[in-house]
């Protein structure tokens, strides 16, 4: 067994001595890397939600992580991205106990503003948490690790239609 520890030079992240790219950030290990849109461009980095190489064009930076321009728009908190969100706790633990079953890792996040809401999705009387962000506050959030996020929002999407 090695012993020996590997961190990526971008954003200090555990990495396996293996690993082509940073599962933390995206920051590519290799050369000769194409973009997976524009195959004449060398890629600068990988989509920490879908894996795909981009390019400078097709890659935003956010927060020290690499997304896409389909994945731009994710909450993301540690290594984790919400996938699913509602104001019923038991339906956010009903899916999060159903996405354990098909072997994910779920975790359940609430960022409620105060104990004055009026428990709405968005509504507070006020917000002592600062301003907002664009992302509803008070809402259970079924946030799962970065890599699962593709195959979580399958599988909710599948649950949701039966």
């Amino acid at each position: 067994m090695d012993s020996e520890n590997f961190y990526c030079d971008k954003c200090s992240g555990n990495v396996d001595k293996k690993d082509d790219y940073c599962p933390h950030c995206g920051a590519l290990f290799i050369d000769g890397i194409g973009c997976s849109r524009h195959k004449n461009m060398q890629a600068d980095g990988i989509c920490v939600i879908c894996g795909e190489p981009c390019c400078a064009d097709c890659l935003s930076e956010v927060n020290g992580r690499y997304l896409c321009s389909n994945h731009l728009d994710y909450e993301i908190y540690e290594d984790l991205a919400r996938v699913y969100g509602t104001s019923d706790v038991n339906h956010a633990e009903y899916l999060k106990n159903f996405l354990e079953c098909e072997g994910l890792h779920p975790f359940l996040y609430s960022r409620k503003t105060n104990p004055y809401s009026l428990g709405g999705i968005d509504y507070t009387l006020f917000r002592a948490a600062g301003d907002y962000d664009g992302h509803i506050i008070n809402e259970m959030k079924i946030m799962v690790p970065l890599q699962e996020v593709t195959r979580a929002e399958e599988l909710l999407t599948e649950f949701e239609k039966e």
